[in-house]
């Protein structure tokens, strides 16, 4: 098949009529192969003739990466007016093939160019992976404060939606890190009812009295005997009218 003679066609066509409604501007002679964008250099062509055209540049030009890119990119337009378009293998199989040939001849972006990963170190990503998307799976099962069972739910990430917290939480409190996440306890197995969460009390007493004696060392060190009247008292209160029996300022 004759694609060239095909593309001028439609660029011709599209010199003799006027369109109304939503039109698309396309580059006659691509940008990439040298194209301006001046008037003679632009055609007005409908959504379904833009990505027409641009499958027959592909084919005209199969070794441009620019050209495969552009038209591979249309087929995932997020507007409606190309939903129906559909992504054709020979499409795909051409931007592989580009990626490929590219990637021989320039550096590698991830520096991996002519180097292959360790097997172990393969399969230390594969196994992390594969973990991931198993934890993703694992049923939870939430508690109240009190003991009585919540809610279950059927992995990891509907866990966190429904708490409204990340993942991380949930699986830290499921493997016991955490006493509990959003005001539930998370268990990976079901019971009627698990035994009530305890908030763990602090040992008043002997923060008390080390309090106590943190202070009383603190006053002694910061404590001065008055030269005139002998009495002791707090350094800074010395310096000043620091009592009535004795009105001598150091």
């Amino acid at each position: 098949m004759n694609y060239k003679k095909h593309y001028d066609l439609l660029i011709e066509r599209s010199r003799t009529r006027v369109l109304t409604g939503y039109v698309e501007k396309h580059h006659i002679v691509p940008k990439c192969l040298g194209g301006s964008d001046d008037t003679e250099n632009i055609a007005v062509l409908t959504p379904e003739e833009h990505f027409l055209a641009h499958q027959l540049l592909v084919k005209i030009y199969p070794n441009s990466p620019p050209l495969v890119n552009a038209a591979l990119m249309m087929t995932t337009h997020h507007t409606s007016a190309r939903a129906n378009n559909k992504l054709f293998g020979w499409l795909r199989r051409r931007f592989s093939t580009n990626r490929k040939e590219w990637y021989l001849n320039n550096e590698h972006p991830k520096g991996m160019l002519g180097k292959h990963h360790k097997l172990e170190n393969i399969d230390k990503i594969t196994a992390g992976i594969k973990q991931v998307a198993i934890e993703k799976r694992i049923p939870i099962y939430a508690y109240e404060l009190s003991g009585l069972f919540y809610k279950q739910y059927s992995s990891i990430s509907e866990c966190s939606k429904d708490l409204g917290t990340n993942a991380s939480n949930v699986k830290y409190t499921a493997d016991g890190k955490f006493g509990f996440c959003k005001g539930k306890q998370l268990k990976y197995d079901y019971f009627e009812s698990i035994s009530p969460y305890i908030r763990p009390k602090c040992n008043t007493y002997t923060r008390s009295n080390n309090h106590k004696e943190n202070q009383s060392s603190r006053a002694k060190t910061n404590t001065a005997i008055c030269k005139y009247c002998g009495m002791e008292s707090i350094k800074a209160n010395i310096t000043r009218w620091h009592n009535d029996k004795c009105k001598h300022k150091l």
